[in-house]
């Protein structure tokens, strides 16, 4: 018998995992950064730990050694670096063609010396016309498969050096834009990615081309469209205008519909920076309305418990409740139940059973850290 895998939508976050928090923290001036200050400032608004800190490196300006400053802040605050790694002025087939290896084997060297983990996006939003590496620029040369290779082409630098701390991310725009593009296309393969991401604004009516969107508008889309895609996945950066609507209400109704419509997010990264209304002020306390309704977003999305971790697909459901995982059936079926880690590694599996339509609680292991639950159909 064929073996049909029930992916995406059957992913579940074990209760025992704290869901994670992270943000761009923003600070003052033109270019602010992800200081100590900052980090604090941020957390103290949000009263909440940053699970994640965001940092945008750009290729040949911003070395290891700059890198480094921010990975010792972000690992002395107990989180992890999230680098945005951007190859301006590069197009996908320079990539691929070696132009940048010096800087890009350096960097991997640096990374390799940390020796603490840090997750790494090159080539993001590249399903969009800004960037010098986007299928959607007119005239660069970038196409999804190019676009590709020089992921992979960057990921096997990091092989060759034998890094083992990276993880890496591939993200898409929540929307196209410019000929050619699409949100998967440019997916460079299981082998060279441990999460997927994506990133995705509400600019309100700060644009003359834009209109106020809730969350699900926004990512709807792009996250059905990553659904065949094995891999944990989270928001890498998102922010809500203020022009237009009500932004404190975007954030209550966000979370109201991330455990039901969005299931397989695991972490959400705000982008909180504050801009001219032309493109839109992402600062998060904007008001103190949706530093209210973040706050109190937040504390119920990260002490969720089983409840939320309800699926149901094709008649069948899985749930999670403390060390059992409960299978409701309402058919005859051959099932089997994997629990897997966030980068896809199958911890524990039961065998290949037949069960008769009903309700039956699964006993699993206790995991450490996160865990994800994958059901099996004959």
């Amino acid at each position: 018998m064929k073996t049909q895998t029930l992916l995406a939508s059957l992913l579940l976050p074990m209760t025992s995992f704290a869901l994670q928090v992270g943000a761009w923290v923003g600070g003052d001036g033109t270019y602010p950064q992800p200081t100590k200050e900052n980090v604090e400032a941020f957390q103290t608004l949000q009263n909440h730990h940053v699970d994640l800190i965001s940092l945008f490196a750009v290729w040949d300006t911003n070395d290891w050694d700059w890198t480094k400053t921010y990975a010792d802040i972000a690992a002395d605050n107990g989180s992890t670096l999230v680098v945005t790694w951007m190859p301006n002025g590069y197009s996908a087939q320079n990539i691929v063609d070696g132009a940048d290896d010096d800087y890009i084997r350096t960097f991997a060297q640096g990374v390799k010396s940390f020796g603490k983990e840090i997750w790494l996006r090159p080539l993001h939003e590249a399903n969009g016309n800004w960037y010098d590496w986007g299928v959607g620029k007119s005239g660069a040369g970038n196409t999804n498969e190019n676009v590709a290779e020089a992921y992979r082409h960057i990921v096997g630098i990091f092989k060759e050096e034998n890094v083992t701390n990276v993880k890496w991310v591939w993200t898409t725009n929540s929307s196209n834009s410019g000929v050619g593009t699409s949100l998967t296309g440019t997916y460079p393969g299981d082998d060279y990615v441990d999460y997927i991401s994506i990133d995705g604004y509400n600019w309100g009516t700060a644009q003359s081309w834009s209109s106020w969107k809730s969350f699900s508008q926004v990512f709807s889309a792009a996250y059905k469209a990553l659904a065949n895609i094995d891999k944990p996945l989270f928001i890498a950066e998102f922010s809500s205008s203020e022009l237009g609507g009500d932004k404190a209400a975007w954030i209550t109704e966000m979370f109201k519909v991330l455990p039901t419509d969005f299931p397989r997010i695991f972490a959400l990264m705000w982008f909180n920076q504050s801009k001219t209304d032309s493109e839109g002020d992402w600062a998060l306390n904007t008001s103190e309305a949706a530093v209210a309704a973040w706050k109190a977003g937040i504390a119920e999305w990260t002490n969720a418990i089983s409840s939320r971790a309800d699926v149901s697909v094709a008649g069948r459901s899985l749930s999670v409740r403390e060390g059992s995982v409960v299978l409701t059936l309402d058919r005859k079926s051959i099932i089997q139940v994997q629990q897997i880690n966030s980068s896809g590694r199958i911890l524990w599996e039961s065998g290949f059973s037949e069960m008769n339509a009903g309700v039956y609680s699964i006993k699993v292991p206790k995991p450490h850290g996160r865990a994800l639950y994958r059901l099996n159909v004959k």
